[in-house]
């Protein structure tokens, strides 16, 4: 496929990656002499100029609302616009350094286990800092946190995530992987800032486990174990992990909202207190309103 020379202002450079609705080019801005990461959507799907002028709309409200965040581990949306040769939309951001969490998670051995909750830490502050002012990104996944050279994550497609996820819903089509969905999200129910927290849960279990918390042998499988499937405690199957990580984790996979982390603050105060081997000050005494089935409970047989 020929790249082309120009989208909007930005001079194209080269392709490097492909999503689920556009391509993300390097290209480079020269009214700001900046590189930019230029993410592009296609809007070929909608049937008709309704539904087109809908998603165009929705698309410019969801970037301008990520455009507002300011935290440093959230990548940044420098500009968003729709080229008029093309018929692209676009959103321009912080062209970063680095490789993504999905690429180490397959091409790497296993981070130690500090190092993999100190990034679960640090993402479940970028998400605290979004969701308390009402954003809530809705793919958090492996292939969305980005790691650079110095081992700080970023965020990558707020803004985006939830305009792709209403539009292929209404095509029919299965959004994302549904390996790092929450319940409610697999069951098309409301969704909040506890949503991303789940699905942090699920990378935190890959990034300390290597294993997918909720892994099958197709997506209905998939979907099945996300609603109603325990994974087995972190520390069941790597043995040298703090117990206290199988209560973070479970409790951020908690099937009912009301049992997850409120906040990303809190899960982030109890990675911390982990990492500094003291209690997690937020777990709850023995009158927890956890389920009698979660894996924090030490009565589980260990995987097979």
């Amino acid at each position: 496929m020929t790249i082309p020379g120009r989208i909007g202002k930005y001079e194209i450079r080269k392709e490097v990656g492909r999503g689920t609705m556009g391509i993300v080019y390097e290209a480079y801005d020269a009214s700001l002499d900046r590189r930019v990461a230029l993410k592009t959507i296609s809007v070929a799907f909608a049937p008709t100029p309704e539904e087109r002028q809908n998603f165009e709309k929705r698309f410019f409200a969801e970037a301008r609302i990520a455009a507002a965040l300011s935290h440093p581990g959230i990548v940044i949306v420098h500009d968003v616009g729709r080229d008029p040769e093309s018929d692209l939309l676009y959103m321009a951001l912080e062209f970063l350094e680095g490789r993504t969490l999905a690429q180490i998670l397959r091409e790497e051995p296993p981070l130690p286990w500090p190092d993999s909750l100190q990034i679960v830490k640090a993402v479940a502050e970028a998400l605290d800092h979004a969701h308390s002012r009402s954003v809530v990104h809705r793919d958090i996944k492996p292939a969305n946190i980005m790691i650079l050279p110095n081992g700080q994550p970023k965020l990558m497609d707020f803004g985006i995530a939830h305009v792709e996820s209403s539009t292929l819903t209404i095509a029919g089509q299965v959004f994302g992987t549904p390996l790092y969905m929450s319940p409610e999200q697999a069951q098309g129910e409301g969704m909040d800032g506890r949503t991303d927290l789940f699905s942090l849960g699920s990378v935190a279990y890959a990034l300390l486990t290597r294993q997918t918390a909720f892994s099958g042998e197709n997506t209905m499988k998939i979907i099945g174990r996300v609603v109603h499937a325990q994974p087995s405690p972190p520390s069941q199957v790597v043995r040298d992990l703090p117990e206290d990580i199988d209560y973070l984790v479970a409790r951020a996979l908690a099937k009912n909202v009301n049992d997850r982390y409120p906040t990303g603050r809190m899960l982030a105060e109890d990675a911390e207190d982990i990492l500094a081997a003291r209690p997690p000050r937020h777990r709850p005494d023995s009158k927890s309103p956890l389920p009698p089935d979660s894996p924090i409970r030490p009565t589980m047989p260990p995987p097979t």
